[in-house]
């Protein structure tokens, strides 16, 4: 066993990162260990667009923005069904990650006034410049890796995390099945969810969303939430996970969250809408799920292909040609195996409604779609779990009496987080936001018990 190490962090995705950061910034040295850096983790496969809320880049933009609204924002989409303290947290210190990536990490930010997306009142979504996780997670990591308080230890894979005296024995298998064994003053399980395995979506969520395609990264095994189960950890909110409407089957690209947000429809073989669009991307995913095999085909104009061009994910698929471009909509029926009247006929009816609320209920501020015509084929997936270990407003893992396990501390997707249960009350952001936030505090907290 090695000595006294005043701070191990199981998992160097968002949160790992960022409590590292926080930790080291306040002069502790951190342990950070990670499974396989090359497997990336879920931040490099997201959007990368950071909830933040009174920021100083909302307020250069004229936006007028609070941690009250977010957080009513995220209850309102969550209809209450988690700790309000978490999701308060989380919003009370968004702006200081969106600061602490911008000023200590040194990523340039800006913020997104093209989308606000569906189920925020405010323009609070802040980027790099090409609007991808895995630009956002590169820089984050170089800085981790040049920070001379945090060691980043690869093919790290941490097994199993136990009681011993005078601290958290972590014991870490390097290759093989050689271990090494770490004692940690204070251990922060942040291995993100369980989407990369089967037995555990089956368990907690159900066979349909363990049969769906997984878009995450494969080192989310659930390995923090099984520690801290056998730790006596409490866990809640474990059937909530974010669904993805918008996925490139044969590109294995996605479009990004945003075209909705900007006008697009979703119709189906028969060129029929099938469900208001105007819900989050995550709850669309159930709609979707529905249809013949799951897929189904967005379509969307110029004016709409020029704004969500900015955003990363969607250039890629552009780029892949997954989308394609078309004068009129009898030519994009014939492409996409579309009956032309069904498609005419529903394309009409959306324009001549789009000033109003629609048949299937949409009342979102949207422009009646014009040639050129772009179109793309969608299906859905799972894109993380969101369910997890409870923590307290310090990231301290509770048991199911509600006491602190000591030492021990859950952060991002190990966590229980703040999108209630089931796809259709996550909030666009809400896993990235909860991930840096938790990381922060967890950070601090430690820092503050060493010091």
């Amino acid at each position: 066993m090695t000595s006294n190490v005043p701070f191990v962090v199981v998992g160097a995705g968002a949160a790992g990162m960022m409590a590292a950061v926080t930790a080291a910034e306040c002069g502790v040295d951190v342990l950070l260990l990670e499974k396989d850096v090359r497997r990336g983790c879920n931040a490099e496969f997201s959007g990368g667009l950071v909830q933040g809320a009174g920021t100083r880049f909302q307020e250069e933009q004229g936006v007028e923005d609070s941690p009250e609204r977010l957080a009513a924002d995220v209850v309102a989409q969550n209809r209450g069904q988690c700790d309000e303290a978490i999701v308060r947290l989380v919003a009370d210190r968004s702006a200081d990650v969106v600061h602490a990536l911008a000023d200590v990490v040194g990523l340039e930010l800006h913020l997104d006034t093209r989308v606000r997306y569906s189920g925020h009142s405010r323009f609070r979504m802040h980027a790099t410049p090409s609007e991808t996780g895995r630009e956002l997670t590169s820089g984050l990591r170089s800085f981790v890796r040049s920070n001379p308080r945090i060691e980043l230890v690869d093919k790290a894979e941490v097994v199993d995390v136990q009681e011993a005296a005078g601290g958290l024995d972590v014991v870490v298998r390097r290759g093989g099945d050689e271990v090494d064994r770490i004692l940690a003053a204070n251990v922060l399980l942040a291995a993100d969810g369980f989407g990369a395995n089967r037995d555990l979506l089956r368990r907690y969520i159900g066979e349909d969303v363990a049969a769906q395609p997984y878009v995450g990264s494969e080192n989310c095994g659930g390995a923090g939430l099984e520690i801290g189960l056998r730790l006596g950890a409490d866990t809640a909110c474990m059937t909530a996970y974010e669904g993805h409407s918008h996925l490139n089957p044969k590109h294995g690209t996605r479009l990004g969250g945003a075209l909705p947000a900007l006008g697009s429809i979703v119709v189906g073989r028969d060129g029929r809408r099938f469900a208001r669009e105007d819900v989050t991307n995550s709850g669309f995913s159930v709609a979707l799920l529905r249809q013949p095999e799951g897929q189904a085909v967005e379509v969307f104009d110029g004016r709409i292909h020029e704004l969500a061009l900015a955003n990363g994910a969607y250039a890629e698929a552009v780029d892949a040609g997954a989308v394609s471009r078309h004068d009129d909509l009898e030519g994009l029926a014939l492409a996409f195996g579309l009956p032309v009247a069904g498609l005419v006929e529903e394309v009409r009816r959306y324009n001549e409604e789009s000033r109003g609320v629609d048949w299937l209920g949409r009342s979102d501020e949207r422009s009646p779609l014009a040639p050129p015509y772009y179109a793309s084929n969608v299906s859905s997936g799972l894109v993380h779990t969101q369910g997890g270990l409870v923590i307290d407003t310090e990231c301290r893992v509770l048991t199911p009496a509600g006491d602190v396990v000591p030492r021990l501390f859950a952060a991002g997707g190990t966590a229980a987080g703040i999108s209630g249960r089931g796809p259709d009350t996550y909030l666009p952001g809400n896993g990235l936001a909860h991930a840096f936030a938790t990381g922060l505090v967890a950070g601090e907290v430690v820092a503050a018990h060493v010091a």
